[in-house]
């Protein structure tokens, strides 16, 4: 997940007044020592003491650690932490098509929300993909892919549809579930639309309980033609 931060001054701006709050919590808390915060959770004093130090923004795991330690509610600090980390991006870089803001309002990130409402596509990678043919022939329709943001802990399916789809939806009626699925407990999430000759993708399921996998169905005038699913991967 380690990504480089550019550092900033720990006494001024979005970074500083973020790290002054952690220390306010700190406090709020009784001021326990790192080493009691580092007993409590699985992080060392030194990444708990860097958290505050008001250098780098700290990961959202390591984040959400000291918030752990000290008693505090992780899920407003999970969107107080995203509102930080947006902001010095921002700063930090243009805006580019492929950093354009959501059309919904910001969610936290958490099953069955949409990754691009929790902001995680900017740093979204393709943990597996695996394509899908027409069944009973060696005719490609696209890919299925199991995204994944190191940031958040969250992954998705996404679809991605090829030529020969999109001549077969320019002649009959094609529609594309795409399915995340959780094998710990069984959790899945899907969606179901007529194909629309760009990609599909499903809502969040959350990472680190195990292995996570996608799924891809196509149907074409309600009968299912093709289907796939990504590897099974024990994300972070």
């Amino acid at each position: 997940m380690g990504r480089a931060e550019r550092p900033l001054d720990p006494g001024s701006g979005l970074l500083g007044r973020f790290a002054a709050e952690l220390r306010e919590l700190r406090t709020a808390a009784g001021r326990p020592s790192y080493r009691t915060m580092a007993g409590r959770v699985h992080f060392s004093r030194s990444a708990l003491a860097q958290a505050a130090g008001g250098r780098v923004l700290p990961t959202l795991p390591v984040l959400l650690g000291y918030v752990q330690a000290c008693d505090g509610d992780p899920q407003a600090w999970r969107t107080r932490w995203a509102e930080v980390r947006a902001g010095l991006e921002v700063t930090a870089r243009p805006v580019t098509p492929e950093r354009a803001a959501s059309p919904w309002p910001y969610q936290p990130p958490d099953d069955g929300v949409d990754p691009d409402a929790a902001g995680c596509g900017p740093d979204a990678v393709t943990a597996h993909a695996r394509k899908i043919a027409l069944v009973g022939t060696r005719t490609i329709l696209g890919r299925v892919e199991l995204r994944y943001s190191p940031t958040f802990g969250a992954a998705w399916s996404r679809f991605w549809g090829f030529g020969p789809l999109d001549h077969l939806a320019s002649e009959r009626t094609v529609e594309v579930e795409v399915v995340a699925c959780r094998v710990s407990d069984g959790v899945a999430v899907s969606f179901r639309t007529e194909y629309c000759y760009d990609y599909h993708w499903s809502d969040l399921l959350r990472t680190g309980a195990g292995p996570v996998y996608a799924q891809a169905r196509l149907y074409c005038d309600g009968g299912l033609v093709a289907a796939g699913e990504s590897d099974r991967m024990p994300l972070p």
